[in-house]
Parts: C-alpha cells; structure tokens; sequence
C-alpha cells in the first residue's frame, strides 16, 4: 500500500510545477475532490468546509437562469455534465483555498478546503 501524505505541500508543489496536468478526477459530492496529475502520478484529495460559486459579470444571464441551485449542486451538476472543462485555476495551501473554473459554463468555484491529502497512484 502506498503512502498517504497529509501535507498541502505536495499538491501545492505539483500545481506550482504543472498545473496544466492537474485535472479533476472524481467528486463524492460536494465533500471530497480527487485531482489526478498525469506528470507525477500523484492523487490529490481534497476534502472541503465549505463551496461557493461564481460567475464572471460579463455572463450575468446565465446566473439568472440558474439562481434556484446552491453552489454544491452547481457543481456536481457541472462535474457530471462537462468533467472535462474543469481546471485548477488557483492553489493557496496556507489559506486552505482552492479555485476551479469550468471553461464550459464560464464558473468558478472556491473552495475552502478542511484537510489535502496525497496519494501514489
């Protein structure tokens, strides 16, 4: 079996190093997050206090749209429908955040992660 890190500092370092190859591989709802990099074979979960959502202002009239769902729901939503389009935009472990972007529907999500963990694939 293969270690377990409990340190941001892994996924931090493999964001700083090839963000391009950090993609998001599986959600067990809006609580956990599993980023894959296909450079360093590394699985990076994230397990989250809290999600929020946003949209940029130039796309205000999808927001109208879809102002009956909570940010969670968005994103599982988001996740099943376009997995693909989701991207690790921003990482800062010492302030436990986390910002992916979704190139289909134009949102961002941040995250407010409780605790990365690190995993050898």
């Amino acid at each position: 079996m293969s270690p377990t890190y409990k340190s941001g500092a892994f996924v931090q370092q493999c964001f700083a190093s090839h963000r391009l190859c950090l993609s998001v591989r599986k959600i067990d709802g809006a609580e956990r997050i599993l980023l894959s990099c296909s450079s360093c074979n590394l699985l990076h979960r994230l397990t989250l206090r809290a999600l929020t959502s946003h949209v940029a202002a130039a796309d205000l009239t999808v927001e109208a749209e879809t102002t009956e769902l909570t940010a969670p729901e968005r994103f599982v939503q988001c996740f099943g429908a376009h997995a693909t389009a989701l991207a690790v935009r921003e990482m800062d472990v010492q302030q436990e955040a986390v910002r992916l972007r979704c190139a289909e529907c134009r949102r961002a999500y941040d995250l407010d992660v409780d605790a990365f963990e690190t995993h050898q694939k």
